[in-house]
């Protein structure tokens, strides 16, 4: 499910991610709360923020993630092949673009040795291609998977790439990127995704999520929440992530320079580094290093990924 972002012609957004047009808001509403409770936080109310193609959306007053209204939503909404279509474009140009750049900076903020890395909901598995082509001698380290993918003849054959849900499986990753994914997801799914996530993670796994948040929404244009042609139903804010992720000993690490994405680490408290990624920029870890030595690119690709970050901190 590696999907597409902000609506409105054929640029690309400020996170390198094609876009496309969408619905046209139908206007801010002033605030209206609602007896319900945030599902993200389980503490701040909901208020109706704005309606897009007829379904509303609320926004909580606590931790500002915002969520569509379940009820409204269209019942014949599906990750078909008319859906794919629509989103080859964006993903392979994303996948041998920013999302290298993604997998790049986990690789130089990791706490742990890298020995296996998902992509998680891999869409048909073209980072994993982009990846194995920049890095072929260690394409046996990457992994991605996938729950609703196109059909069989547009999917990746990298032997890494699978069909089903992270809770299948048996390998422990210590690393990853989850790209344009979790705005798919009602707060239950997401819960449910981190809960997997987290059972197939070593202590000290670093994973990068990247997403559109609240304020990004806001300043970018409220098009990014379309229920009925990008399936995305929500936004969430890095204070709901960290409440969120927290339930699985998932500590979040938000970034102030953006406001689409966040680190994630499993139990970092058993590395017991005491350390942050961003304590890391200057001290990786030896294995990985050696590792991507291997690599004819590896030293681009670590320098690639550690200056991005460098150059936003």
């Amino acid at each position: 499910m590696s999907h597409d972002r902000l609506p409105a012609s054929d640029c690309e957004d400020p996170c390198g991610n094609g876009v496309a047009a969408a619905d046209e808001a139908e206007g801010v509403s002033e605030d209206r709360t609602t007896s319900t409770v945030c599902e993200v936080c389980r503490n701040g109310a909901m208020v109706f923020t704005i309606a897009q193609a007829g379904v509303p959306y609320h926004e909580c007053i606590a931790c500002g993630s915002i969520a569509a209204e379940r009820s409204a939503l269209p019942t014949n909404f599906a990750y078909d092949l008319t859906y794919w279509r629509r989103e080859f474009r964006s993903t392979q140009r994303r996948s041998w673009s920013s999302s290298l750049q993604r997998a790049g900076e986990v690789f130089a903020l990791c706490g742990v040795e890298i020995k296996s890395f998902l992509d998680i909901s891999a869409g048909r598995g073209e980072l994993l291609d982009s990846l194995s082509a920049l890095l072929p001698e260690i394409s046996n380290v990457f992994h991605g998977i996938e729950p609703f993918p196109p059909p069989e003849e547009f999917r990746s054959k990298h032997a890494g790439y699978c069909v089903g849900d992270i809770a299948s499986g048996e390998t422990k990753f210590d690393a990853g990127v989850c790209i344009e994914v979790i705005e798919h997801l009602f707060p239950d799914a997401l819960r449910t995704m981190v809960k997997a996530l987290a059972s197939r993670s070593n202590p000290g796994a670093l994973y990068f999520f990247n997403s559109a948040q609240p304020d990004f929404v806001k300043e970018h244009g409220y098009e990014y929440l379309d229920p009925t042609r990008r399936g995305h139903v929500a936004s969430y804010s890095v204070a709901g992530m960290k409440k969120l992720f927290a339930e699985e000993n998932m500590v979040v690490h938000g970034f102030p320079a953006r406001n689409w994405g966040f680190f994630a680490e499993y139990r970092p408290e058993e590395t017991e580094t005491g350390e942050t990624p961003f304590d890391r920029l200057w001290r990786p870890r030896p294995e990985n290093l050696a590792l991507l030595g291997t690599c004819r690119f590896g030293n681009y690709f670590y320098f690639a990924g550690r200056e991005s970050i460098r150059a936003e901190l």
